[in-house]
């Protein structure tokens, strides 16, 4: 069976790509390997990116049902334990900041982009998709284990090992895990934790840098905790995640913390992040297209060097994919430019941030400033409430702001 798109993985960029396209009256195939509900490694923040795109998906009335916490704002600690408490939102905003589960997320997204894509035709199949069907250079289908299907358009949404991923770096000459640009993170479910008020907690903590400890609340009485590390760095230092997680819930000056709170059982798991930090290419953040496919999401390497956020820059790159129905040189270039305006310069500033925290010194003199300077923490609260406002945090405003 022919269709106008298919779309190899349901996560949140492939959902939102075929609902978009499905949007578009065109005829879908979304492809997954596994059904819905399933559980996905994440640190699982919505924030205001994301949610700009679920609500224009028609999911406010199920955000506003699922959301148990609404975020009050952000806590950042430095290596010498300065506290900045940033608020990033009003009770009543429906872009207000939460955490879910990923396993609930990404089901509601799925559903909304299955009705879209069946009411125009398409359909969803739970099948893995081995590898692209290409014909004299260009993606016309992809091969999965069961079933062959054609279409001139083939979106890899599957994450930073999907097979459209591998071949389009494969065939451009990119490696399939430059560690500058790759972070491995590892997260588990606490119960009972303290000291928690509805915020995101970012923590820069000595002992752990340049890498950084989260906890982000699910709900009054769950939370996402978790650590994060360029794969480059953890080379030099020699570093295992799950060591360093264990120090900081059991010797840091987190640990009191924990003493009452109890681990989830079979929650602790790792996973990759693909980052969004520029290579030195004319494509930015890398080339994500070949004649006959596009990259989105993760696979497409728009995770956040900073947070490591990633949903939101995969539910926009869904979104702005169905504003092409053909991927040829022309169009995959326009694609990836039409994107990078969009994101390019938050994803510029957060590397700039990413670098930062390899220094301790400029980490706490960092936080001395922003701790006494209102105009810098107000510019940070528009960096973490919609990351869109990043077009704001240019170096030379930092400079400015840090220096002056």
């Amino acid at each position: 069976m022919e269709y106008d798109v298919i779309i190899v993985g349901a996560g949140p960029g492939g959902s939102a790509a075929a609902y978009y396209h499905a949007k578009q009256k065109r005829k879908v195939l979304l492809l997954d390997k596994t059904s819905f509900p399933r559980d996905k490694i994440c640190g699982d923040g919505v924030t205001g990116k994301s949610l700009s795109v679920l609500h224009d998906m028609g999911l406010t009335d199920w955000i506003e049902q699922t959301r148990k916490v609404s975020c009050n704002g952000v806590l950042l600690s430095s290596p010498n334990q300065t506290l900045l408490s940033i608020p990033i939102h009003s009770p009543d905003d429906p872009m207000s900041a939460f955490c879910i589960e990923r396993e609930n997320l990404d089901e509601a997204i799925f559903m909304e982009a299955r009705r879209e894509v069946k009411s125009h035709g398409g359909q969803v199949e739970y099948e893995t998709v081995v590898a692209p069907i290409v014909s004299d250079g260009v993606v016309v289908g992809v091969t999965t284990k069961e079933n062959e299907y054609r279409a001139p358009l083939v979106i890899g949404a599957g994450g930073y090992n999907c097979p459209i991923s591998r071949y389009v770096m494969d065939n451009t000459d990119q490696p399939k895990q430059d560690r500058k640009h790759y972070s491995s993170a590892i997260r588990e479910y606490w119960e009972g934790l303290e000291g928690n008020n509805g915020e995101f907690e970012i923590h820069f903590i000595d002992g752990i840098l340049p890498g950084y400890f989260w906890v982000f609340p699910i709900s009054d009485n769950k939370f996402n905790v978790g650590v994060g590390m360029l794969l480059d760095d953890m080379d030099n230092q020699k570093v295992k995640l799950k060591e360093m997680l264990d120090w900081v819930v059991t010797e840091s000056f987190l640990a009191p913390r924990f003493k009452s709170a109890t681990p989830i059982e079979n929650t602790r798991r790792g996973w990759m992040l693909p980052l969004g930090s520029s290579r030195k290419s004319d494509l930015l953040p890398r080339q994500n297209y070949l004649p006959g496919c596009l990259l989105i999401g993760d696979a497409a390497s728009l995770v956040d060097p900073f947070t490591g956020e990633g949903i939101g820059n995969a539910l926009v790159s869904g979104k702005v994919s169905a504003n092409y129905p053909v991927i040829d040189s022309d169009t995959g270039k326009d694609y990836q430019k039409e994107l990078w305006n969009l994101i390019g310069k938050e994803l510029n500033n957060s590397h700039r941030f990413q670098k930062m925290i390899k220094r301790k010194w400029l980490m706490n003199w960092f936080f001395r400033k922003a701790a006494k300077k209102e105009s810098l923490r107000n510019a940070i609260t528009d960096m973490l409430h919609n990351k869109e406002s990043q077009s704001k945090l240019g170096k030379w405003f930092l400079l400015r702001q840090l220096l002056f």
